[in-house]
């Protein structure tokens, strides 16, 4: 389906960027063939809102293996992008199986946990780990439940909160920075979404002047940014390497739902926010 890229899917510095490579390609347009760079199991990078779109697209059509980038494959489907590469005029149409959350929704899967299920006593946390107290700067972590990928320095050598969360070092331009998906295997949310604070900042689907909403924090930032009160925004059309998405999608009963969004209308009030 990318044999040709029509709309730069392709970002080529995800194939170069040593901060966050995963995905190579090779050939001229018309016959382009692409390869997973280590594991695959990073969050993709340089991804504009309208990729996280035509990949929701993508998977509303059936995740289709062949065809150009048109109408039944990319372009309609849970929105209808007939090719628009800015602005951020087009919305969620009716009836989409998968779609970019809307702020409300990564909200409340990032944050809410009731206080009847040992929640904070409004029902939402200060920081996606369930807690409100300052997440630990780790690469990945199957032992504390409050830590993430982000920039933190604490001055104090224990091997952690010493720095980028993967060196607990300063940055150096030829280390992977990005933590696979589950690494902190005990900081996941009550609906059993993994790594919504640190690793990058996530598209949302909400509006903010010419902008789109971001969440989340990267790899790239400090704790601040991963806290319930903290938004961000960016050009929707914009590519950065601190930057991805996930999908939101309405599960199957008895379908686990740990990397997807749990699920439909998770609409619910905020704890410490600015007003969306």
């Amino acid at each position: 389906m990318a044999d040709t890229d029509a709309f730069g899917l392709y970002n080529a510095n995800v194939g170069m960027d040593l901060n966050v490579k995963g995905i190579t390609r090779t050939g001229s347009s018309g016959s382009y063939s692409y390869a997973v760079f280590g594991d695959g199991n990073r969050p993709v990078t340089y991804v504009s809102w309208f990729d996280a779109a035509r990949f929701s697209n993508w998977l509303h059509n059936g995740q289709p293996s062949t065809g150009s980038q048109t109408t039944g494959t990319t372009e309609t489907g849970a929105y209808a992008l007939n090719g628009a590469i800015s602005g951020v005029g087009i919305s969620k149409g009716g009836g989409a199986q998968y779609w970019i959350p809307s702020e409300s929704e990564w909200y409340k899967a990032a944050y809410y946990q009731p206080l009847a299920a040992d929640g904070d006593t409004d029902g939402y946390w200060l920081y996606p780990t369930g807690s409100n107290v300052s997440p630990n700067s780790r690469n990945g972590s199957v032992s504390d439940a409050n830590s993430g990928n982000f920039y933190g320095d604490d001055s104090i050598a224990n091997g952690f909160n010493g720095g980028y969360a993967v060196t607990n070092s300063g940055y150096s331009a030829s280390e992977q920075y990005l933590t696979p998906v589950g690494a902190f295997t005990q900081a996941d949310s009550y609906y059993g979404t993994f790594d919504q604070g640190g690793n990058v900042w996530e598209w949302n689907d909400a509006i903010i002047s010419s902008s789109r909403g971001l969440r989340g924090g990267s790899w790239y930032g400090t704790e601040v940014d991963l806290r319930s009160s903290n938004r961000g925004n960016n050009d929707p059309s914009n590519e950065l390497n601190f930057v991805g998405f996930r999908i939101a999608t309405v599960p199957e009963p008895t379908v686990s739902v740990s990397l997807m969004l749990a699920g439909g209308l998770l609409l619910a009030r905020r704890k410490r926010p600015s007003a969306l």
